[in-house]
């Protein structure tokens, strides 16, 4: 059994290295430089990889107190897809003499499945693509620096396996946040449906906010901005209960003076007001502005009668301009659109009151633009169809990323939870220690290679440079 660091794997990086650098002289430039770089240095972790697994499965064979009640059967091959490329290596099948269960220890130490075909950090970087790539090209962007190669279906599965709309991640607060004032903002994103003659379903978002500040000519940066999303059929008071129960455990809501709802007036965000006590909900001003627009039309005239009547909140000249926009003209489309509107600033003007109210604490609400950032971007904004989990739990991802979750670490952390049990089913911890000990003393360090000890042609002395700066470090 070779070391894991020998002389093959010091010519094969000196090897690497060459071709990285003819790469440069032949006038390729540095990217070809880089690609010659990463592609022989995936080689190279794939060869130490194969190597440590081998290494621990000698150990194994090799120490019969390390497997007591285990007796050999055969030697089979494995192929695990790692982030570095194909990693292939032989291990050895063990039965138990009392059971009677066979089972390869290696792969039980390591945490590997006995069907296990990714690596579980590669299964959690193809997670992180496809919070922004459909699931095929996400399975597709290892192809170019690993030859690998993932189905859309793998990747499919392995947000699956993650169930990303059941994570909760509890922050640890110490001292409850102040703010004088909160602002909720809401909307929902019309998903396509995958199913052929099924209208679009609602994803629905929230996001709170101590309100903004200025961060470019013309930018705004919400200030500790946090997102929840709800699939279609999640009641109210589900949702209005998730808010509150985030505001009372985030905030010291007795020294918050105002609470701001806003939306589109949809009868799921008004209820918002209802269920958070003191909160007042807020006509979202873009969506007043649609309204007055739609019944307007281009008249600029118009426009600004219509705005006036409902800012300095006079109802009655309001549904007189429309009514009077309405007999004018003879379409049937353009009477049926002024008449909707009519409804909708009707049934909207206790949002439109309380946005004149408090016209100068309101900071505006931008949850289309969040909306179109958050989810749409991958949920609508490209023609494909979802299903509702499917739709759910990618929203729930990006959610999280959004919230500065790191999805790749809490990935990993859940695959160990799920492998805990199962790697110390059949090898004792003292077991473990041993051959930890036994892999790390075969760890030979650079500066024992005899290559590297000496010689002052080719690239020994660059080589030596390296790992003197290296082990100095």
């Amino acid at each position: 059994m070779q070391a894991i660091f020998d002389e093959s794997l010091v010519f094969s990086f000196q090897e690497v290295v060459k071709e990285a650098v003819s790469e440069v002289m032949a006038g390729k430039g540095m990217p070809a430089f880089q690609q010659a770089l990463r592609n022989g240095l995936n080689r190279i972790c794939c060869t130490i990889q194969q190597r440590v697994l081998e290494l621990i499965d000698q150990e194994l064979r090799d120490n019969l107190p390390l497997r007591k009640g285990w007796v050999i059967v055969r030697r089979d091959p494995k192929t695990i897809l790692s982030p570095f490329g194909e990693v292939h290596y032989e291990r050895t099948l063990f039965r138990n003499k009392k059971s009677g269960q066979h089972a390869h220890l290696a792969d039980r130490l390591v945490g590997y499945k006995p069907h296990q075909r990714l690596d579980t950090l590669l299964e959690a970087d193809l997670l992180e693509e496809a919070v922004d790539r459909s699931y095929a090209k996400a399975g597709k962007s290892f192809e170019t620096h690993t030859g690998i190669r993932v189905s859309g279906q793998t990747v499919l599965n392995i947000v699956r396996k993650l169930q990303p709309e059941k994570i909760e991640l509890k922050e640890r607060i110490k001292v409850k946040k102040v703010a004088s004032i909160l602002y909720v903002e809401a909307d929902e994103d019309h998903v396509p449906h995958r199913e052929k003659g099924v209208s679009a379903f609602e994803q629905r978002l929230v996001y709170v906010h101590e309100g903004r500040v200025r961060v470019g000519k013309d930018r705004y940066e919400l200030i500790g901005k946090k997102y929840f999303t709800f699939p279609p059929g999640t009641a109210s008071q589900v949702i209005w209960d998730t808010i509150w129960r985030y505001l009372e455990a985030t905030y010291d809501l007795e020294q918050t003076k105002y609470i701001f709802i806003s939306g589109d007036g949809v009868p799921w965000i008004k209820a918002g007001a209802e269920y958070i006590h003191g909160a007042h909900y807020v006509l979202d001003g873009f969506h007043l502005r649609r309204a007055i627009f739609r019944a307007a039309g281009a008249d600029e005239e118009k426009r600004e009668a219509l705005f006036g009547a409902v800012l300095s909140g006079k109802k009655r000249e309001m549904n007189r301009l429309l009514a009077a926009f309405r007999q004018e003209t003879e379409k049937k489309s353009r009477k049926k659109a002024i008449s909707e509107v009519q409804t909708y600033i009707n049934n909207q003007w206790s949002g439109i009151r309380a946005m004149r109210k408090y016209d100068r604490l309101l900071v505006g609400c931008s949850a289309e633009g969040h909306v179109s950032h958050v989810l749409s971007a991958r949920l609508s904004s490209r023609p494909m169809g979802w299903s509702y989990l499917g739709a759910n739990q990618m929203a729930h991802l990006r959610v999280h990323r959004a919230n500065g979750v790191n999805l790749s670490q809490v990935y990993i952390e859940q695959s160990a939870q799920r492998k805990k049990g199962f790697t110390s089913e059949h090898v004792p911890t003292a077991a473990v220690r041993q051959i930890s000990k036994a892999v790390g003393s075969s760890c030979e360090t650079l500066g024992n290679i005899p290559s590297l000890a000496s010689g002052t042609k080719g690239w020994s002395p660059l080589l030596r440079r390296i790992s003197n700066a290296v082990f100095e470090f």
